[in-house]
């Protein structure tokens, strides 16, 4: 239950914790309620806080050097976001404002990192689905770019060699 509202809180994060698992993660989690148009997480920026939308929804984009938006994604109930930030510290790709008003519960770094020392394996099931999650972006992500090239093969040969080549060295070219 979040505490703002007593919703469930229901996000893949939580697949195949058990009751007390999931006790022990609800209750390091830190309600938060935005505003439709707030921005909660800004491109370039890096905070390391992992978020569960419990009510309402947002919206991920990123800048186009114009300046505009360039919107890549609406999300629901339920969903993660922050979590490249949270295990990888670095800048956020892309920024998400909250579409409407939205109630996030979120888990900081800090705390994530004390319920691994404690050796609870909710920590470890949070890492594990948090990898399924992005997994499955980044197939959906490679799905796209290859029905994107492919529909322009013939009118640019080079794009398909360019992007053929950008995966070889995604896969295999990776320095952590």
């Amino acid at each position: 239950m979040t505490n703002l509202d007593k919703t469930p809180l229901v996000s893949p994060v939580f697949t195949n914790m058990t009751p007390d698992e999931r006790e022990q993660v609800v209750t390091l989690l830190e309600p938060q309620t935005y505003q439709a148009g707030d921005v909660i997480l800004r491109e370039g920026d890096s905070t390391q806080l992992l978020r569960i939308i419990v009510r309402g929804r947002c919206e991920v984009f990123i800048l186009r050097s114009d300046g505009s938006d360039n919107r890549l994604a609406v999300l629901e109930p339920g969903a993660v976001f922050g979590e490249m930030s949270f295990f990888h510290p670095a800048p956020h790709s892309a920024t998400v404002r909250a579409a409407t008003e939205v109630e996030v519960m979120r888990l900081s770094r800090q705390k994530f990192d004390r319920l691994h020392e404690l050796a609870s394996g909710a920590a470890c099931k949070i890492a594990a689905n948090t990898a399924g999650i992005i997994a499955e972006r980044l197939r959906r992500m490679d799905q796209w770019v290859r029905d994107f090239v492919e529909n322009r093969e013939g009118k640019s040969r080079p794009v398909k060699e360019e992007w053929e080549e950008f995966r070889a060295k995604l896969y295999s070219d990776w320095q952590f």
